[in-house]
């Protein structure tokens, strides 16, 4: 069984470089069509982090599977989704204010923080009856919409020193033809990762005995995480406040609502009643957490060496969970 979990964790490490080479090569590809370095650094940092959770997902629920594995793959699209959130806030954002304290000054937080609380609120609502259908998803899709015209009116309004921060983001001394390797080489990577992680998931569990949402709540979700914690850590260690939490708020509304909605419209997801009543509300806590940073202004050292812990307590809850029959 060892081959598996080998296997499963190769592919998630070849996911996750494919994710980071795939959005560097794109931003500046995109940033050579002349759209602001602002605007191009905004949408990698938002939507960046979220491209290995969505093409796992969306592997694990296009795969073609016998009937009951079947069931167990889409059951890891809601793991995937809140343990990303989860790891956000609390790992990245935790990590990255270790490195150095996180200071943001940013207007646009002051709109996106209440919204990832209230997309987390939309989604538990909508799982409360143990799915979100096709037109849950439209739902949060709907909500996507809505949420990206707020937030690009108010990144209109942002401060220079904001859009410089975010505008810094985007490779310009990378050379159009090394972007371009870099995009497509991510690409296959990413196709490549997901279909190899997604592969050996079921034989990884097995061997790790653990439940597959458990999988997907923590190794899987780590995994996809990575680019957004290495980012944000060379974002803190140069001193980068507005990135950081832009990596820990944009990855965790783009998940509830484009990605949660993206996967939900190929195949409905079931949701477990214990995830209603603890992992989802576990979620809402995190978004919860966002609001210190929104109301001080900065997240501490101490502040993230608890966020970090949490992430810590809140692994090894889930690993010690006992796994029922078939699960």
């Amino acid at each position: 069984m060892s081959e598996h979990v080998a296997l499963f964790a190769a592919g998630l490490l070849v996911l996750a470089a494919g994710a980071g080479c795939l959005v560097t090569g794109a931003a500046r590809l995109d940033r050579a069509t002349g759209r602001s370095a602002f605007a191009v650094g905004i949408v990698a940092v938002g939507f960046g982090p979220c491209v290995a959770g969505l093409a796992f997902d969306l592997t694990c629920v296009l795969r073609p599977a016998p009937p009951r594995e079947a069931e167990l793959m889409v059951a890891t699209a809601l793991g995937t989704v809140v343990g990303s959130n989860i790891a956000s806030v609390l790992l990245v954002l935790g990590a990255a204010a270790l490195v150095r304290p996180v200071a943001s000054s940013a207007r646009l937080f002051s709109t996106a923080i209440p919204l990832t609380f209230v997309a987390t609120i939309l989604f538990w609502f909508l799982a409360a009856d143990t799915t979100i259908s096709r037109i849950d998803a439209g739902v949060l899709l709907a909500a996507f919409v809505g949420v990206l015209v707020l937030l690009v009116r108010d990144a209109r309004r942002e401060s220079d020193a904001g859009k410089a921060e975010f505008a810094a983001w985007v490779p310009e001394q990378t050379s159009l033809w090394v972007a371009g390797l870099l995009a497509l080489a991510g690409l296959c990577a990413i196709v490549v990762g997901a279909w190899l992680a997604a592969g050996e998931l079921l034989g990884a569990r097995t061997a790790l005995r653990l439940r597959v949402q458990v999988m997907s709540i923590t190794v899987v979700a780590f995994g996809t995480t990575l680019p957004a914690l290495v980012a944000a850590l060379v974002a803190a260690r140069r001193g980068r406040s507005d990135l950081v939490l832009g990596l820990a708020v944009g990855p965790a509304l783009v998940n509830l609502l484009l990605v949660a909605g993206a996967v939900a419209t190929v195949q409905p997801i079931t949701i477990t009643e214990h995830a209603i009543l603890n992992e989802i509300p576990a979620m809402a806590v995190c978004s919860l957490l966002l609001l210190p940073a929104l109301l001080n202004g900065k997240v501490p050292r101490w502040e993230g060496a608890l966020l970090v812990v949490a992430y810590a307590g809140f692994i090894a809850w889930q690993v010690t969970r006992v796994a029922p029959p078939g699960r």
